[in-house]
C-alpha cells in the first residue's frame, strides 16, 4: 500500500490521512497459511517531522480460518492497530522502516504488525466442543456414544508428587 508524500515533505507537520482497501494474496507465515477473504481496509495518518514519517493505521478484513478444536472452516474477523516510523536512510540498526522519495509504501510494516497481532489458534465459536478423541466425530453437531476414560494414573508424570501434599498433616 503506496501513498503520495511530496506535500509532507514540502511542509514538516502537515498531517495527511490514507483511506485503502487493498487486496493480498495468501501469505505464509510460521507454517500457517494465512487466506483473506476481504481485503485489507486500512485507515492511516502521517505525519513528517522533518526527519521521518511517523504513520498510525488501523486495519480491519475477514480471514479464511479453521478451527483448532473441530477442524472447520469458518470465517474470522479480524482487526488491528499499529505505529511505525520511517527515514529516507534506514539502516538494519534503525528501529524503523525505510522510505521512498515520492511514496509511502506500508505494505511491509502492515504485513509485519499482522503476524504479530494473529492469533495462536482460532476457534469457530468460544464454547467450541471440538472432536471426539476416540471415534472424530464433531461434537458440536452430534453426541456420539464412545466411552472416554480418564487416563491411568501411571502415565501422568506428576501423579506422586499428589501423595506429598498432606492437607490434613500439620507441619
Amino acid at each position: 500500500m503506496k501513498f503520495p508524500i511530496s506535500a509532507q515533505l514540502k511542509q514538516p507537520g502537515l498531517p495527511g490521512y490514507c483511506v485503502a482497501d487493498e487486496t493480498l494474496p495468501p501469505q505464509n507465515f510460521m507454517g500457517r497459511q494465512v487466506v483473506f477473504h476481504e481485503p485489507l481496509h486500512v485507515d492511516a495518518s502521517y505525519v513528517y517531522d522533518g526527519e521521518s514519517f511517523h504513520v498510525q493505521a488501523s486495519v480491519h478484513t475477514v480471514l479464511c480460518s479453521v478451527c483448532a478444536f473441530c477442524a472447520q472452516d469458518f470465517l474470522e474477523p479480524f482487526a488491528f492497530s499499529f505505529q511505525e516510523d520511517f527515514k529516507k536512510d534506514a539502516g538494519p540498526e534503525d528501529d524503523c522502516y525505510p522510505m521512498g522519495s515520492e511514496e509511502l509504501d506500508i505494505t511491509q510494516a502492515m504485513l509485519d504488525n499482522l503476524f504479530l497481532n494473529l492469533p495462536l489458534q482460532s476457534l469457530c465459536k468460544p464454547d467450541c466442543k471440538g472432536l471426539c478423541p476416540v471415534c472424530g466425530c464433531d461434537l458440536n453437531k452430534v453426541q456420539c456414544a464412545c466411552r472416554r476414560e480418564a487416563e491411568p494414573q501411571q502415565e501422568k508424570p506428576f501423579a506422586q508428587l499428589g501423595a506429598l501434599l498432606n492437607h490434613d498433616k500439620e507441619v
